[in-house]
């Protein structure tokens, strides 16, 4: 074969999965950009609903507490005082027997809490929990019998300080073994004199394992308060987040807008932003309780970039498989089509080659019929072997002639060879008239 022909048939060969790779690798890099981009719109809205859950938890909670404590206040005096915290404490008592309130009590104006007091030690009717139960519970949580402060004077001084205040939310406050914030309304007497406080305490890590926790596996997460004071942090990259709000003074400008939000009838305010932490990068997600907590979601944004990669890969693997198989495919054409080329080749090199043999038989053969021709004319009496002769002659000079004639349409491709046989390792071949348009050669 050509070398030409060769290369020309291996360079178009080239070309096309060149082409074809191209096309599949825009295709990738296309659906990779428009995959990640929708993969990053539904993992932010997925996490900024969760955010948003997690906020109106928070407030209901709030509201619960500040709701059960003011109609507290409003029955002090008109109902059995140990009764009344008992018959409110059971609402928030799971049918386990642990409650999302380590207790409630009256306080009094000197910031000590009444006898009527009750600790999370009933049950959802309100008796005494099973000892069993009970044991079970102190493990986990040692103060669960005794689990008030040592003073409640700040929630009587936020009160004194402002009479008309109806409700108090206290910062976190450190008690053995875990954070705690209180949940306060007024006790007043005729004329709104104060005279007490009802109170709700609450675990900051009891809240967050009830109402947070069950929708946060896996998540970096951080609970903090007003004031800066971390209550919950998830992992590492949670609590260096938390560090790095802190000393960059958003958490006063989140909680300005937490007030905003209450001032405009919301749960509190939202937002995001990226944070420097070390040699990583993180995107935060964040959402304010009013203006009293702030929970927030952060990711690195090494894993963010992962979103939408499980379907890229197989993607990938598709575009790679396809293009090996069209890889192939392509090779077996350009092969079969170097071979066709090569036996056209072989052909026309044939049929120029049978050309010139006819022409050059043919010319020897008309001398040679000349001369048959001559001596039979010159013996047409003779009729011994040598007149048998020359007519035997006469007829191999017309089978060469057919020969030739057969050998011409050959080369001028009015027929073609076919497969005939096997002798031994010869191939045999016939001639076979070729189609043409419109009919046979």
């Amino acid at each position: 074969m050509n070398r030409q022909t060769y290369r020309d048939g291996w360079a178009f060969f080239i070309l096309v999965t060149l082409v074809a790779a191209m096309a599949l690798a825009g295709s990738y890099i296309w659906l990779r950009v428009d995959l990640k981009t929708e993969a990053m719109y539904q993992h932010h809205r997925q996490v900024n609903n969760q955010l948003n859950l997690w906020q109106e938890q928070l407030y209901d909670a709030k509201w619960d507490s500040v709701a059960d404590t003011g109609d507290d206040a409003l029955h002090l005096g008109t109902y059995d005082e140990a009764r009344l915290m008992a018959d409110t404490l059971a609402w928030y008592v799971y049918p386990d027997g642990h409650s999302i309130i380590e207790g409630t009590a009256v306080v009094d104006l000197g910031g000590k809490v009444r006898p009527g007091k009750q600790a999370a030690v009933i049950n959802d009717s309100g008796e005494p929990l099973d000892p069993e139960d009970l044991a079970r519970l102190k493990q986990a949580k040692p103060w669960l019998e005794n689990p008030w402060l040592g003073s409640y004077g700040f929630v009587i001084q936020a009160f004194q300080d402002d009479p008309e205040r109806e409700a108090f939310v206290s910062p976190l406050i450190k008690a053995p073994g875990r954070l705690v914030f209180v949940v306060a309304a007024p006790w007043r007497g005729g004329g709104g004199k104060l005279k007490g406080a009802v109170i709700q305490q609450i675990a900051i890590n009891q809240l967050f394992n009830d109402l947070i926790k069950p929708g946060a596996q896996g998540v970096s997460l951080w609970l903090m308060d007003s004031k800066g004071t971390l209550g919950v942090a998830t992992n590492q990259l949670a609590e260096a987040s938390a560090k790095a709000f802190v000393e960059s003074g958003a958490l006063p400008q989140a909680m300005a807008k937490g007030r905003e939000a209450t001032q405009a009838g919301k749960f509190g305010a939202g937002g995001g932003l990226t944070q420097g932490l070390g040699r990583t990068t993180a995107q935060l997600y964040w959402r304010t309780m009013e203006d009293g907590f702030i929970v927030a979601v952060v990711e690195n944004t090494a894993g963010m970039g992962a979103q939408g990669q499980r379907t890229l890969n197989r993607f990938g693997v598709i575009a790679l498989i396809s293009l090996v198989l069209l890889a192939a495919a392509g090779g077996a054409y350009t092969l079969l089509y170097l071979r066709r080329e090569d036996r056209m080749l072989e052909k026309t090199a044939l049929r120029r080659y049978t050309g010139t043999v006819s022409h050059r038989v043919r010319n020897s053969l008309s001398v040679i019929r000349g001369v048959n021709e001559m001596l039979q004319h010159k013996l047409a009496d003779e009729k011994g072997p040598l007149s048998k002769g020359l007519i035997n002659a006469e007829l191999a000079i017309e089978d060469i002639e057919d020969t030739v004639r057969e050998l011409e349409r050959l080369s001028q491709g009015k027929v073609d060879l076919v497969y005939d046989g096997q002798v031994g390792k010869a191939s045999m071949y016939r001639l076979h008239p070729e189609k043409k348009q419109g009919g046979q050669g």
